[in-house]
């Protein structure tokens, strides 16, 4: 499971801090705006730290002070995880692979 995490570091305590060095990062899109990636309760245990939350935690002011970027990069996530999952012949294999189809 992946979740875009945004930190607050001013909200932040010692617990936020530790847990964020073990969280394992696959994507940061800035310095306080990243995605972390485990299971459910891991994910949602780091959420509940002081100076975490998730996109959809935020209050309109707060959005407000993230960056074009961050926003931008929020946006894409979220699009991305709604997107259907598109089905193609050949998907994963070897184009020198019997069974694949060239475009």
């Amino acid at each position: 499971m992946e979740q875009v995490m945004i930190l607050d570091p001013a909200e932040a305590d010692a617990s936020t801090w530790l847990a964020l060095r073990q969280a394992h990062r696959t994507q940061e899109f800035s310095d306080h705006v990243f995605v972390v990636e485990g299971d459910k309760p891991a994910i949602d245990g780091l959420g509940a730290l002081p100076g975490i939350k998730t996109p959809a935690q935020l209050d309109p002011a707060e959005t407000a002070r993230l960056s074009p970027t961050e926003k931008l990069s929020i946006r894409a996530w979220s699009e991305r995880k709604r997107a259907p999952e598109k089905v193609r012949p050949g998907d994963g294999l070897s184009w020198g692979h019997e069974s694949c189809q060239a475009p």
